[in-house]
């Protein structure tokens, strides 16, 4: 019942060296896009997700001056191998995660540097890049549709955690959003829902640090460190209910995908909405029927209120390899054995192909 794919290309594969393109890498992806064209899917290619090639991270990564031409490039070079049976491209994945996790140090990602400065020219490294990169496409395809992945999350604070939460939504989300705004589509991208519950003294303090620049480099260092989500008033500690987590230790709470929907389209009135990931790692498959049913009944509201909601695209279609947690995660609707490489389709894939087979939810009880 599904009518998309949507993968990845890698660049380290593409270019191994700086300005030499490898044919047969190429070749291998344009078979890719032929197998899932042949099986009546449209394919959506992904043309940068969170790795880079080792001649480039040598160079700094995002933060090298010459990143974005390299990356408009690589996209032509991509572009042009896979002709005109893709129409759909995104750009870079979740350009947000990539900064805060890889130039702020706030995960361990890749290249591992913690510096406010890092972060900050990683930040516009990756939206020059966007850019030309979409013009890139443009150049050689000028009817595919064009657009970056966002990874964005519901949000809440008490008064005292609100300077933060303004400025962590700011840096992660609002400004790859805005430079989104000529794009063809708006890639939303959501697991979860944030709090940000600070006590009084703490929130005065990030707010006074948020004035200066010394101040916000120290507060990037507490970011880094994972010191402010340890850091919520025992009072509301008290009062909060026992949340049910997945596998990645995020909060169950699939309806948080219509909130950020909302937000995306608040911020871009008007441009076309996509949610190119949604999903729950999760060892019960029921888990994640209940997460996918969930999640679409809020995005029904969503689209009963006239918001530009296009299309839906679930996180993972296999159980894949989640960065540095391995294989010990559970997103596939389709399971794999990693020592037999044997596919299993999941009951929560008959489910979402029977939605999308009938274009209808019908919701028990």
């Amino acid at each position: 019942g599904f009518n998309t794919y949507r993968f990845s290309v890698e660049w380290a594969r593409i270019e191994p060296e700086d300005g030499r393109f490898d044919p047969a890498a190429l070749r291998h992806y344009r078979r890719m896009v032929e197998v899932v064209a042949a099986a009546g899917l449209t394919p959506m290619v992904t043309l940068n997700h969170f790795t880079l090639p080792l001649w480039l991270a040598r160079r700094g990564g995002w933060r090298a001056p010459e990143a974005p031409a390299a990356f408009a490039r690589y996209c032509r070079e991509v572009v042009s191998a896979l002709g005109d049976a893709v129409t759909w491209y995104c750009t870079i994945n979740e350009p947000g995660v990539v900064a805060f996790g890889g130039y702020l140090g706030a995960w361990g990602f890749p290249p591992g540097t913690r510096s406010l400065d890092a972060w900050e020219a990683s930040i516009r490294g990756l939206i020059a890049a966007h850019r030309q990169g979409r013009a890139a496409v443009k150049e050689i395809r000028p009817e595919a549709r064009v657009g970056a992945t966002h990874s964005m999350q519901e949000w809440s604070a008490n008064p005292a955690g609100r300077p933060v939460l303004d400025y962590l939504r700011r840096m992660n989300e609002d400004v790859f959003l805005e430079a989104s705004a000529e794009d063809d589509f708006v890639g939303v991208q959501t697991y979860t829902r944030q709090r940000i519950d600070l006590p009084a003294p703490a929130g005065r303090l990030a707010d006074v640090a948020l004035g200066s620049r010394f101040g916000r480099r120290l507060l990037a260092q507490v970011l880094r460190s994972g010191a402010l989500a340890r850091v919520r008033p025992r009072a509301l500690r008290r009062a909060a209910k026992p949340e049910r987590l997945t596998q990645m230790g995020y909060e169950f709470w699939p309806e948080a995908v219509a909130a950020t929907v909302r937000r995306a389209a608040s911020l871009l009135p008007g441009r076309d909405i996509i949610v190119t990931e949604h999903g729950v790692a999760t060892a019960d498959d029921a888990e994640r029927i209940e997460f996918i049913r969930r999640g679409l009944v809020a995005l029904h509201g969503v689209m009963a209120e006239g918001l530009p909601l296009r299309g839906y695209v679930y996180w993972s279609a296999l159980d894949n390899f989640e960065w540095a947690r391995g294989y010990s995660m559970s997103f596939g609707l389709i399971g794999v054995d990693r020592r037999s490489m044997e596919r299993s389709v999941k009951p929560s894939a008959r489910f979402l192909g029977e939605v999308a087979r009938s274009n209808r939810l019908i919701v028990p009880g």
